[in-house]
């Protein structure tokens, strides 16, 4: 296999082995299609490495993002070991975790070596995907009880409560000024992006469903969250639908999301999702410099 660095002149080339793939490369499509593929340090950029072969077709892509992730696309496993081999003679940033394909995640962390009490999350999560003509959608769902409102027009307090509590319950995290200042920057993120609503019980907000990657015919949902006293009352299941419903009528036909949760599993079936495969997320407590991250 012979490694490349990837840049903008090998966009289209990447673009189309990604979307034959697509249900576990939708962060990575997303980051593509709002940064390209050069590294600058903003937001959603990365830089990309290709594996090729004897004849020059792509068998596999490995980026490291502006925040630390790793993230690849490699089904051969044989370019999946050149491309983590050469990684590791290059990187130069610390690394701050790895998601994707659960067996692909799983064989980079193994080849890493990283010490097992780094993580703050390691753990492969069931991957779901939905035509959305196949969409279940029941008549509570669409009655004079629910309303969506975009969380552009919902209280910013209420939306740090509900993502500091989805961050620290989702990914086992601890409570800190630093995550706060996390949690208020996500928060801007997500009223700007236009890609995350409120439902409404009767005017009382009792959860929250977004996009956290976007394609023109495909997007993937998360975060998904129900404060606890609000749960057991089937809000999931009826905000991920109307949100799916909206976006459906503007011209998107497939959707993709994973979970580990049973409950959250069975609320997503409902309404038409069947599991396709697994996603893994490994996220460390801190970033590491690879040279000491199996110390």
């Amino acid at each position: 296999m012979k490694i490349k660095k990837l840049s903008n002149q090998h966009q289209e080339a990447v673009w189309q082995f990604l979307m034959k793939r697509v249900y576990s490369s939708m962060f990575l499509l997303n980051n593509i299609e709002k940064t390209g593929l050069e590294y600058t340090g903003e937001l959603y950029s990365g830089e990309y490495w290709g594996a090729y072969d004897a004849a020059d077709e792509l068998k596999g892509i490995l980026a490291q993002f502006w925040n630390g992730n790793l993230m690849a696309q490699a089904p051969d496993l044989n370019a999946l070991e050149a491309l983590t081999t050469h990684f590791c003679e290059v990187v130069n940033r610390p690394i701050a975790g790895m998601l994707g394909d659960s067996e692909q995640v799983s064989f980079v962390l193994n080849k890493l070596s990283l010490s097992a009490g780094t993580y703050n999350t390691n753990r492969s999560e069931g991957l779901y995907q939905l035509a959305l003509e196949d969409l279940q959608l029941s008549e509570t769902a669409t009655s004079d009880q629910f309303t969506l409102i975009p969380t552009s027009e919902a209280d910013t307090s209420l939306l740090f409560d509900w993502l500091k509590a989805y961050e620290l319950e989702a990914f086992d995290g601890e409570a800190s000024a630093e995550h706060d200042k996390h949690i208020t920057n996500r928060v801007t993120q997500m009223q700007e992006s236009g890609n995350a609503w409120v439902l409404l019980d009767r005017e009382q907000p009792v959860a929250l469903s977004g996009f956290n990657a976007t394609l023109a015919e495909i997007v993937q949902v998360g975060p998904v969250w129900t404060p606890p006293e609000h749960r057991n009352n089937g809000y999931a299941r009826v905000v991920v639908a109307l949100t799916l419903e909206l976006v459906k009528k503007q011209g998107v036909q497939k959707s993709v999301l994973f979970t580990d949760n049973p409950a959250a599993a069975k609320a997503y079936e409902a309404i038409g999702f069947k599991q396709s495969g697994s996603f893994h997320l490994a996220l460390l407590k801190e970033p590491v410099e690879l040279s000491t991250a199996s110390a």
